[in-house]
């Protein structure tokens, strides 16, 4: 078992090239949000773009194209109801992230479907894309891509068909023999958040309850694709997206008492300059 550090993530730190441009560093496919549940899909978006994602699209439903658009400068946006717009993306993309806000519906769970078997570049799944994938895990069986998974214990319940007590007696063991099984890598969200590829066990050690509010699971799901997109291994892409997201909303916590998903993606890019990339932030968080 591994606890996730400061030294540790360095390591997995790629350092940008000074040469680089938007290409290199990935296309951040993201699929969520319906009516009622923008902000879902705004945060993942906004998780990607802060992390340093080269491009990303946000698909969404058409009820709520226009109003994301609007509110998402820095990011296309597509309606998946067009189901070209999906298929022109699959082939685009270096990630994909599916779920947060999506809608737990018979449509969506085809365009999960044909996401998981047509893509072939790495996905994370989370919020709704998990309760649709718990209607039939043999879904994963008809991969191309590495996948990573992000419950919650209620959806990692979902996911087990355990209640939710024995999952949490017996966290460790469950979270492992579940990623071994079906060959994913999980991360199962707690206060302190573990990951596993049924290989390997990490425990984040960043992060606390300021944190515990709506739109933060969205958000560490586009932080995670970011860093699978631009090059990382899906893995380290997971643990460096896990110990980031905790890191920053500790380092606010100092000062605040609660920590929304809004004021972290404001700080990520800093914390992620001065406590990652080895070198001084210009701007002092405070």
């Amino acid at each position: 078992m591994i606890e996730l550090d400061e030294k540790f993530i360095k390591e997995i730190y790629i350092p940008r090239e000074p040469d680089g441009y938007k290409g290199d560093y990935g296309h951040t496919f993201v699929v969520a949000g319906c009516k009622g549940f923008e902000g879902a899909a705004y945060f993942a978006t906004m998780g990607a773009i802060r992390t340093g994602s080269g491009l990303v699209t946000l698909g969404t439903h058409s009820d709520v194209l226009d109003h994301l658009s609007v509110k998402l400068n820095e990011a296309m946006t597509v309606s998946i109801e067009n189901i070209t717009n999906v298929r022109q993306m699959l082939d685009k993309c270096t990630s994909i992230v599916i779920g947060p806000g999506l809608g737990d519906n018979p449509r969506n769970y085809d365009l999960l479907k044909k996401i998981v078997v047509c893509g072939s570049s790495p996905l994370v799944i989370d919020a709704d894309g998990l309760n649709l994938l718990a209607k039939d895990l043999t879904l994963l069986d008809k991969r191309l891509c590495p996948t990573v998974l992000t419950p919650h214990f209620g959806e990692f319940s979902r996911l087990t068909g355990v209640p939710i007590d024995e999952l949490k007696k017996h966290k460790i063991e469950h979270a492992f023999d579940f990623a071994r099984k079906n060959n994913v890598i999980l991360v199962l969200k707690d206060h302190k958040t573990i990951i596993t590829d049924g290989k390997e066990i990490y425990i984040n050690t960043t992060g606390n309850s300021s944190m515990a509010n709506g739109g933060m699971g969205d958000t560490l799901a586009g932080i995670i694709a970011s860093f699978a997109g631009q090059g990382y291994c899906t893995l380290k892409a997971t643990l460096l997206g896990v110990y980031l997201h905790g890191l920053t909303g500790e380092i606010l916590s100092r000062g605040m008492f609660c920590v929304n998903p809004t004021h972290l993606l404001e700080a990520l890019p800093y914390i992620m300059k001065k406590y990652i990339c080895n070198n001084n932030s210009n701007k002092i968080l405070k």
